[in-house]
């Protein structure tokens, strides 16, 4: 009997310590981005796409215990963050210029998704209002 509790207990040590995810791959800037904004948060995965690539610039997504979805670029600038369970967004995590407009005319809107493109920021809140600013930050319109 002894010996089927040492054995549950590795058994389960074991799983622990594989379970936890390395952010070793990652570039330096997205570690930091990930500690800074969502340390609070465990890490479930961390894909690396290097030799095919789901989305031309999208290189390293993050996925995080409350649903959360974070996608890097090669050198580890954010590209995107998308909430899978319209768990909202720290305001941290976005640019300083977004959310200030935010907050001074969505003051109790919950964010559920940004994405930075070429020319564009857009921001989902969890209304299903989406906003659409220049890549400076500005606010162009509401689709």
């Amino acid at each position: 009997m002894k010996r089927v509790y040492v054995s549950a207990f590795f058994a389960l040590f074991s799983i622990g310590v594989f379970a936890q995810v390395n952010t070793g791959n990652l570039p330096a800037t997205a570690q930091n981005f990930v500690s800074e904004h969502f340390s609070a948060v465990t890490v479930n995965e961390v894909e690396e796409y290097s030799n095919w690539q789901i989305w031309e610039d999208e290189k390293y997504e993050v996925r995080l215990s409350n649903g959360i979805e974070l996608d890097f670029d090669e050198n580890g600038n954010l590209i995107e963050i998308d909430s899978q369970r319209n768990e909202a967004i720290t305001m941290s995590a976005l640019p300083s210029k977004v959310t200030s407009y935010l907050e001074a005319n969505y003051p109790n809107a919950q964010v559920i998704g940004w994405e930075k493109q070429d020319k564009e920021q857009e921001i989902e809140l969890a209304d299903g209002t989406e906003l659409e600013f220049d890549i400076q930050g500005n606010f162009r319109k509401i689709d």
